[in-house]
């Protein structure tokens, strides 16, 4: 299924509501799933957005999120919240999820 996602926070700063709307959204297929995070060496559920050809490419649009959580949800969109790892440093996201 293919998702539109809008960043809500940019290195943790929430973003004007007028810029969210305005940019132009990131449009894949999303994965939500468990895997191990070295770095913090657990488990954490993860939020990631893949090209709609399946292609893997580096960078892709967006960072993947981790300890992602719904934060709401209705017939038109939801938002998942966690903590996204830019350079190692490690910011609060939220996005913005939709149909494409």
């Amino acid at each position: 299924m293919r998702f539109a996602v809008r960043l809500l926070r940019y290195r943790g700063r929430v973003i004007p509501w007028r810029e969210v709307v305005n940019r132009a959204p990131a449009i894949g297929e999303m994965r939500i799933e468990e895997t191990r995070d070295d770095e913090l060496r657990r488990y954490v559920r993860t939020a990631k957005l893949f090209p709609l050809d399946g292609l893997p490419r580096t960078p892709f649009a967006l960072p993947q999120l981790h300890d992602v959580r719904v934060i709401g949800m209705s017939q038109q969109a939801f938002t998942l919240a966690g903590v996204e790892r830019v350079d190692t440093v490690e910011y609060a996201q939220s996005w913005l999820v939709s149909s494409a």
